[in-house]
């Protein structure tokens, strides 16, 4: 490892442990709300301003032709999986279903185009789209533990940025998911396949 890119990983380290110290702060003073929420997301978008420190060669997306268009980084965890921080790094034509994440998310941009787009749950038990935004450098979307929601990435397109939870990806087992075809809610599996990068 070059010194350069030794030094980028230790300050990344100490920017990751000041953010996410900061947002277990923030979550203990202001509760799961949509104030707290806010607060977590300004936080975290000032990480994000940090690029230079996420750099793609440290996060590159998947190679070849993969079914899941993305890796998925863990850069900070609690010892009791709580506070758990993700590098997404996604090369396009990546779509996910409305679903929710039964704990608080926050998304940040660090590079390129996420578009989220946002439901609420109908009458009938189906979903209607309330509003969409694109996630880019400098913006950021959260959410409450059963608010929806799914993401898009167009194909060839490069997208780097964070995902926090309130628990770890692969802990979560009762997230809900709709599909359109059948008009009917299913399980979403836990997160597999995340790959370790904690500074150490």
């Amino acid at each position: 490892m070059t010194t350069d890119a030794a030094a980028r990983r230790k300050e990344r380290r100490r920017a990751v442990e000041a953010a996410v110290a900061d947002i277990r702060a923030i979550e203990r003073d202001c509760g799961v709300t949509p104030d707290g929420l806010a607060r977590m997301k300004e936080r975290l978008l000032d990480l994000a301003a940090q690029a230079d420190l996420f750099p793609a060669e440290d996060f590159p997306p998947p190679d070849g032709d993969v079914d899941f268009p993305a890796n998925i980084y863990r850069i900070a965890e609690d010892d009791d999986h709580r506070f758990a921080l993700y590098v997404q790094s996604a090369r396009g034509a990546l779509d996910t279903p409305a679903h929710n994440h039964t704990t608080w998310a926050v998304i940040a941009g660090i590079r390129g185009d996420e578009l989220n787009r946002f439901y609420e749950r109908t009458a009938d038990g189906g979903v209607a789209e309330t509003g969409r935004r694109v996630v880019r450098q400098g913006t950021a979307v959260a959410f409450l533990p059963d608010e929806l929601h799914s993401i898009h990435v167009e194909a060839g397109d490069r997208v780097v940025n964070f995902h926090m939870y309130g628990l770890a990806l692969d802990r979560l087992h009762e997230r809900e998911y709709f599909r359109d075809d059948d008009r009917s809610w299913r399980n979403f599996p836990a997160q597999e396949g995340i790959i370790e990068a904690r500074s150490g």
